[in-house]
């Protein structure tokens, strides 16, 4: 079972990566006992790039498990039931008239913690341009995989954000960010989308003229993905969900042609996918398990309108929550008992994915309702229907009751997957439809940039 391995020279790297809070700021660490970073960067040997590759993996890993706590708790999925600090309920539910701003509680993981990935996939990117370890084909694969791993965490970062009744406000996150000391410029959320979809269609292109396989290895998350042929797969699958978020139908269906997608029922078939890997110290323990009934004060929850709003004998409710003996309760939510809690890990080192067939199919679905093929929307929506033992949809079949329908299935689908209802939510004007009667709280429409990225 491969997992992360480390060592000094990649401890380094990291540590400069994360050297301060403000992402742009130029300060570098250094070891006396271990090589400088520049050294890494020009003439690099292979075994230092494959250092490089393990430490984006690694930082590619942190900010989706953190973001199914900080959006999770915005569109109710959850709520992060964490009595080390009452800010987790009161600013992240929006409690006594809280709203987003520069110094916003906790909100890290969805900017500061991406960037940090980026910026290790720059490091690799700058690695390889400046070594003569590896072929142009070889090269063509590094960078490739730094690409598309950058273009998911610029989507996360992005989630933070939104568009606004302009469609198009002067800044939301950057794209530039090769040079800290020179950044360019905040781009509005459609110029931002566009760039990430892209930076998706070149490392398409450079994955595609890498060869037969890959100069590095990876995790056995990227099992089924480790080739440039499947790497490629997994491109398209996380251009499918950027071009969903950009409302581009036809893009979307065409990058779903050339992803993994697969149209075929089963739990084994929807959970087909890339995943993030955990293991014992010192690697570090998936973040989102949490014993069964563990006496605790400290552990998300499931929101119980999760519990109250599902079908009968959906298989879902069974699979991804689980019913303790005593329930959670916390003091910023008086009177709420929270009876259910995340099933979907059996230890500390369960994976977690970061993209499943199951989406691609509800993508799929949605970009086919978006594009008048409610027949083949149908279709779509009963494989999922069938893998979790309902019936088949027997509801209107246009386009409105079908976006109703899919949106419903992502809600149990993806449920913690990296807050996906309240960015649906946003997509289609329904934040109102986010219930807040038990926290007395109110749903934001987007985070502000932290402080230090004013």
């Amino acid at each position: 079972m491969q997992r992360f391995a480390y060592n000094a020279c990649f401890v380094l790297l990291l540590a400069a990566t994360l050297a301060a809070c403000d992402f742009f700021d130029p300060g570098t660490v250094t070891n006396p006992n271990s090589p400088s970073t520049e050294a890494v960067l020009s003439g690099a040997s292979q075994s230092e790039l494959q250092n490089l590759v393990t430490g984006l993996e690694d930082r590619h890993r942190n900010a989706p498990p953190a973001v199914t706590e900080l959006y999770g708790s915005f569109g109710r999925e959850v709520y992060a039931a964490f009595a080390s600090d009452p800010r987790f309920v009161t600013n992240w539910l929006g409690q006594e008239g809280v709203t987003p701003d520069a110094e916003f509680f906790a909100d890290g993981s969805a900017f500061d913690t991406p960037y940090a990935a980026i910026k290790q996939g720059n490091f690799l990117i700058e690695a390889v341009n400046n070594t003569d370890a590896v072929d142009d084909q070889e090269r063509n694969g590094y960078i490739g995989f730094a690409k598309t791993i950058q273009a998911y965490q610029y989507l996360i970062a992005l989630n933070g954000q939104w568009r606004g009744p302009d469609r198009n406000p002067p800044g939301s996150i950057r794209i530039d960010v090769a040079d800290p000391l020179n950044p360019g410029p905040f781009l509005g959320y459609d110029e931002a989308l566009a760039e990430i979809r892209g930076l998706l269609d070149e490392a398409y292109a450079e994955i595609g003229n890498a060869g037969d396989s890959f100069a590095f290895t990876l995790s056995e998350g990227f099992a089924g993905f480790d080739t440039p042929t499947t790497m490629r797969e997994l491109n398209r699958a996380i251009a499918a969900r950027a071009a969903i978020y950009a409302e581009d139908w036809p893009g979307a269906l065409d990058a779903l042609d050339n992803s993994f997608l697969s149209l075929t029922p089963g739990e084994a078939s929807m959970n087909e996918g890339a995943y993030h890997v955990f293991g014992s110290p010192p690697d570090q323990f998936n973040p989102l398990f949490y014993p069964r009934n563990a006496n605790t004060n400290q552990i998300l929850m499931v929101h119980p309108s999760m519990i109250d709003d599902a079908l009968p004998g959906d298989l879902r409710v069974e699979r991804k929550f689980f019913e303790r003996n005593e329930p959670i309760t916390n003091g910023d939510l008086p009177g709420v008992e929270l009876f259910y809690q995340d099933n979907r890990y059996e230890s500390n080192e369960s994976p977690i994915p970061f993209m499943r067939n199951e989406e691609l199919i509800l993508i799929h679905a949605e970009a086919q309702a978006q594009t008048g093929n409610l027949g083949e929307a149908v279709d779509a929506i009963d494989i999922i229907r069938e893998t979790w033992e309902l019936n088949t949809y027997d509801g209107p079949v246009n386009e409105e009751a079908l976006i109703d329908e899919i949106l419903f299935q992502r809600r149990y689908s993806l449920w913690a997957e990296g807050g996906h209802r309240w960015i649906d939510a946003r997509r289609y004007d329904r934040l109102d439809a986010i219930p807040t009667e038990l926290d007395g709280g109110q749903v934001f429409e987007k985070l502000a940039r932290p402080l230090s990225e004013r």
